[in-house]
């Protein structure tokens, strides 16, 4: 099953991220480890959550201190996202590139919180609501979170199973050809 499962670039893109930081394990997903290893100056503040890069390389994050910890987590990781792969300040933009990039700042958050390579060695309860209660445990993220990571991979293998039945069929039409 999980053969079939086919990632797309962004989530790639993380996965590699995650390789070159040594992060393999659920607990390292903090934003400790990864500010650490990132070079990124973190600030609680009471202010809405944004990310700067003040010079090449040098990066500072402001990190909403009146949300609980779990959901400073997933801002963290949303304004890491604007980090590492936007750079430009979205007030300058046109409306239509600053979603673009608020809407890969959302994927981003799916991958980077439940990466695809620590999901695919973990062994899931068969029931679903089990495997959503498990996840969001194993990951210390909310459970609708998790649930929309089990179904965008469930979406994923069932298109991995779909191509690969298609495959052998124009395979079969072409050798009858």
């Amino acid at each position: 099953m999980k053969s079939y499962y086919q990632m797309t670039a962004l989530e790639k893109w993380t996965e590699d991220l995650y390789k070159r930081l040594n992060l393999n394990q659920p607990s390292q997903i903090s934003i400790a480890y990864i500010a650490e290893r990132l070079n990124i100056w973190v600030h609680y503040l009471d202010v809405r959550s944004k990310s700067i890069e003040a010079s090449a390389g040098m990066y500072s994050m402001f990190i909403d201190n009146r949300l609980p910890a779990s959901l400073q987590r997933l801002e963290f990781l949303h304004e890491l996202c604007h980090l590492l792969r936007h750079g430009t300040n979205q007030i300058l933009m046109p409306e239509h590139f600053t979603r673009a990039q608020e809407d890969e700042s959302e994927r981003f958050i799916l991958y980077a919180a439940m990466p695809y390579s620590m999901i695919s060695r973990m062994t899931l309860p068969e029931q679903r609501e089990e495997a959503i209660t498990y996840l969001a445990a194993e990951f210390q993220v909310p459970s609708e979170l998790a649930l929309q990571r089990i179904d965008q991979i469930q979406r994923r293998v069932f298109q991995g199973q779909l191509l690969a039945v298609m495959g052998r069929n124009e395979e079969r039409l072409t050798h009858i050809q």
